[in-house]
């Protein structure tokens, strides 16, 4: 029967399986025939034979008492001429196999022997189905809920076939799980452990994929093993389909049917060439992008190192083999030394051998130097003793930092050495770092940005180890680094008075804008009874309004330009000499000053809860201004200052030739108050931060800390950085007093309609 009429009648079968029984097991007989003919010895002639099994395939479902165990027959006659098929059969049966297997027919367990067995054939395209249905299988067995039972006994097989000696099959074991642990399929500890014991496996090949994995490194080789591209198992000969309109591979992945047959069907080979291959990097970025949103970075694969069982044996085992393979390529031992780099420092393991081993390669003209002194730096942290250390970073600067070297080769020196003493600044001394520090002035830019860099780290471990010039403002010398083996036992959750400050600040805030919101409620009542009054009361207030707002300028000047003791005074611009020419005219407004404050007394029960008062001329709420000073109150405050001087043993104030004080001398009284100000405040910030973080209010014992507030106190850390960087170059204090204008300038005007005439121009 040719191949129209088997798709006929399987169309037939499927519609009306009973009525077609008869047909379908007459060509069940011919199969069986031709089956024992193959398995005797396979023929050339094997087209009619994979039509039957295509259709078998496709009908069995409908006819299972007949067709009980149809796979089993495939199963026998590939595992025993697998290597002598033709190609074409092979992979029809294979599909079957496939069919079968996603229709519920066959097991795992039965088909991962044969498929494992089959990717030593020299099949390209075989190999590329074969990968592609194990991984979409385990996927697809997971997608609702984790199938336990499948997971186990598929992790078991490719244990086993990692250890196979043949070493295309345990590359491809090693390609599907890495493969599933990209896509989030298998991401527990069983799975990386398969992948570390990959790293035991004698082929050069496999380890380098291992290593690979840890390195996050593997992209282009999973998509090199998803495409069956290996350079051993290539072949050659075999013919490359053309890819048309409405075949899979112009539709799945995600280019148009148009674009795909132009590539390959349309103009000369010339520009056929350029559009293959514009079409090959369109579809390499849409899986590329694929990737990433499954999730695909390197950060994940540096989390599986942490799920390795024993780190400590498993870098000695590399360590061991990176010392005894001479064999290996520079490019293995390279990536040897970055994964054993990256277990100790993440681990804090103890290798000291390996700090020997990596001294042999520091030196500027060694090939790949700088992911050799990266490895080196990344392998130190605090538990390594100082004394391990020193003969590297001596052979460091040696060979780097000196007058000889290139600009460059200094920098990448000094930027290494900080490195090390980032994650183990016991190795550093005073002498070494004078030296480097030196380099801050050399004509480089890089080599004095690297200077700096060193310096700056050190004023923020130990300032006392650094040249006086050096140190910095306000550098605290009591501050050193902590002795080896020094461990500080925490008490509670990292980071989780940061969650507490930061809740304490934001219930401030919220308590601030209640009652910023209530005044607002206060002023507008108060705009709304002003509204109601007659023009001709306003008219007969007027000049009462500007004589009040005379006095209360008045009383302004008067209370910026004096400060009794005990109160704050301000810093109004001007000279000694100009208040002196004045002193005869304040002598002779004395008696004004005193009717002004006279129209100035209110009745403090009067005050509301924001310190208002009723301007008894305007009638308005504004706020209360302290009255000015007459000229003997003023006098009398300066003798008091004076008196006051006397009796602590500090020198007099300097007052001015009508018995009051200077305006220099007010100056200095308002700094005085407002540093005493500023350190009550920081007194009691830190009182309130204290309680806060008292026993009965730790947030951890409140509530189980989520992710979510992890992530916040990652991003209040970063935050606290950042006000440091900005508080160390200036940037904070200008940033506070920009804000604290604006709010100034923001609430100014919304204070009464004196306050704003004040502003208007005249």
């Amino acid at each position: 029967m040719s191949r129209c009429d088997l798709l006929s009648l399987q169309g037939k079968a499927k519609r009306d399986p009973e009525g077609y029984r008869d047909d379908v097991l007459m060509q069940l007989q011919h199969y069986n025939a031709l089956h024992g003919l193959f398995m005797l010895k396979p023929g050339k002639d094997f087209r009619e034979f994979a039509d039957l099994v295509g259709f078998l395939a496709q009908v069995s479902a409908s006819y299972k008492a007949d067709i009980p165990a149809f796979h089993v027959g495939l199963i026998e006659l590939l595992e025993k001429h697998y290597a002598l098929l033709d190609p074409h059969l092979r992979r029809s049966l294979v599909s079957a196999l496939i069919l079968l297997r996603n229709r519920g027919s066959a097991t795992a367990a039965e088909l991962l022997p044969l498929f494992f067995k089959l990717f030593r054939c020299q099949d390209k395209q075989l190999r590329v189905m074969i990968f592609r249905h194990i991984v979409a299988d385990v996927k697809g067995a997971n997608k609702t809920r984790r199938n336990e039972a499948l997971n186990r006994q598929v992790q078991n097989f490719l244990a086993s076939a990692l250890k196979d000696e043949n070493e295309a099959a345990a590359k491809k074991a090693l390609a599907v799980i890495t493969e599933l642990y990209r896509r989030n399929v298998w991401s527990d500890a069983r799975t990386v452990n398969l992948v570390a014991d990959a790293c035991r496996h004698p082929s050069p090949k496999i380890l380098v994929a291992a290593l690979k994995f840890f390195l996050g490194q593997d992209e282009a080789a999973e998509t090199a093993a998803e495409a069956g591209d290996d350079s051993d198992d290539d072949d050659d000969d075999a013919p490359k389909p053309k890819t048309g309109v409405g075949t899979a591979a112009g539709t799945s992945s995600g280019v148009s049917k148009e674009d795909v047959y132009k590539a390959y069907n349309k103009g000369v080979s010339r520009t056929k060439a350029k559009k293959q291959a514009k079409l090959k990097r369109q579809m390499a970025s849409i899986r590329k992008a694929g990737r990433r949103e499954e999730g695909n970075n390197g950060e994940a694969r540096f989390a599986a190192m942490q799920l390795v069982n024993d780190p400590q044996a498993f870098a000695e085992h590399l360590f061991g083999r990176l010392q005894s393979g001479s064999a290996l390529k520079f490019d293995t031992k390279m990536l040897l030394i970055q994964v054993v780099s990256r277990v100790v420092g993440l681990h804090r393991l103890h290798l000291l051998h390996l700090y020997p081993f990596l001294q042999r390669y520091v030196q500027p003209n060694q090939r790949e130097v700088t992911r050799l002194l990266a490895s080196a730096a990344t392998a130190c942290h605090e538990l390594v003793p100082p004394d391990a250390l020193e003969p590297l970073l001596r052979q460091l600067v040696n060979q780097f930092v000196h007058d000889r070297a290139r600009p460059e080769v200094v920098a990448v020196g000094i930027n290494t050495v900080r490195e090390i003493c980032v994650r183990c600044p016991l190795v550093m001394h005073s002498d070494l770092l004078h030296d480097l520090a030196q380099y801050k002035r050399a004509r480089d830019k890089p080599v004095a940005t690297a200077a700096r860099a060193l310096i700056a780290l050190f004023r923020e471990l130990a300032p006392g180890m650094l040249e006086k010039k050096d140190r910095g403002k306000g550098a605290d010398l009591e501050r050193t680094v902590a002795a080896f083996g020094d461990f500080k036992a925490e008490d509670r959750v990292a980071g989780a008075e940061l969650l507490q400050k930061e809740a304490a600040r934001l219930r401030r805030e919220e308590r601030e804008a209640a009652k910023a919101a209530a005044e607002a409620v206060s002023d507008g009542e108060d705009d709304g009874d002003e509204d109601g009054e007659d023009e001709d009361e306003d008219g007969e207030d007027g000049d009462e309004a500007s004589v009040s707002d005379d006095d209360a300028e008045d009383a302004s000047d008067s209370d910026e330009g004096e400060l009794p003791s005990g109160e704050e005074g301000s810093g109004e611009e001007g000279s000694d000499e100009e208040g002196e020419e004045g002193s005869d005219d304040e002598e002779a407004s004395g008696s004004e000053e005193e009717e002004a404050s006279g129209s100035e007394e209110f009745d403090p029960e009067e005050e509301d809860e924001y310190g208002r008062v009723v301007d008894p001329t305007t009638g308005r709420k504004r706020k209360f201004i302290q009255p000015a000073l007459t000229l003997e109150q003023k006098r009398a405050t300066a003798e008091r200052a004076v008196s006051e001087a006397e009796a602590k043993g500090e020198r007099a104030p300097k007052v001015r030739k009508n018995g009051i004080l200077s305006l220099s001398e007010l100056r200095r009284r308002h700094k005085t108050a407002a540093k005493t100000r500023r350190a009550r405040e920081a007194e009691e910030a830190e009182t309130n931060a204290a309680r806060s973080d008292s026993e009965e209010d730790l947030v951890e014992h409140a509530r189980v800390l989520e992710p979510e507030d992890f992530r916040r106190i990652k991003a209040l850390r970063e935050a606290g950085k950042l006000d440091a960087a900005m508080e160390r170059v200036g940037a904070k204090k200008a940033k506070e007093n920009a804000a604290e204008e604006m709010r100034r300038m923001l609430r100014l005007p919304g204070r009464s309609n004196v306050a704003g005439r004040r502003g208007e121009p005249p």
